[in-house]
C-alpha cells in the first residue's frame, strides 16, 4: 500500500485594508510595526517619526489604520490622536511605559497596546 504525500498547502492571502499610518520615533519598532500592518493586509503603509509631520501628512491623506507611539519625543500623540478621531480614522495606542497616565476622557475606553507587541494583538484590534 502506497501513501500519498502531497506539498499541497493553503495559503491565504490578507484581506485588503486600505492604507495605514504608524507614528513612532523608534526606527526599529516603526519598521516592525509596518511589516506587520502589511501582512495584516494594509498596504500602502507610512511611517512618521514625528507629529509635525503626521499632520501634514493627514492633511493630504486618509487612513483605514493608524498606531501612534504614545510618547514621541518629548510630546504625545494625544492632539494627533484627537485629528484622527475628527477624521473618523481607527486606531489604537502603543506605549513602552507602564506607568502611563491615564488618558483624557476623549479617549475613555481607546487600546493601549504595550510594547513589545505582535501581529496576533493589531490582528485582534482591527
Amino acid at each position: 500500500m502506497r501513501t500519498l504525500v502531497t506539498t499541497e498547502t493553503h495559503i491565504t492571502a490578507p484581506v485588503p485594508r486600505g492604507p495605514a499610518l504608524v507614528v513612532e520615533d523608534n526606527p526599529i519598532i516603526a519598521l516592525d510595526t509596518q511589516m506587520m500592518l502589511e501582512e495584516l493586509g494594509f498596504s500602502p503603509v507610512q511611517t512618521l517619526a514625528n507629529l509635525a509631520e503626521a499632520a501634514e501628512t493627514l492633511a493630504a491623506q486618509l487612513f483605514s489604520f493608524a498606531i501612534l507611539d504614545v510618547k514621541i519625543g518629548d510630546d504625545t500623540s494625544l492632539a494627533f490622536a484627537s485629528q484622527l478621531l475628527e477624521k473618523g480614522t481607527k486606531f489604537i495606542f502603543a506605549s513602552g511605559y507602564s506607568d502611563l497616565d491615564p488618558l483624557p476622557t476623549a479617549f475613555e475606553g481607546q487600546v493601549v497596546l504595550s510594547k513589545p507587541y505582535t501581529k496576533a494583538q493589531i490582528g485582534a484590534l482591527i
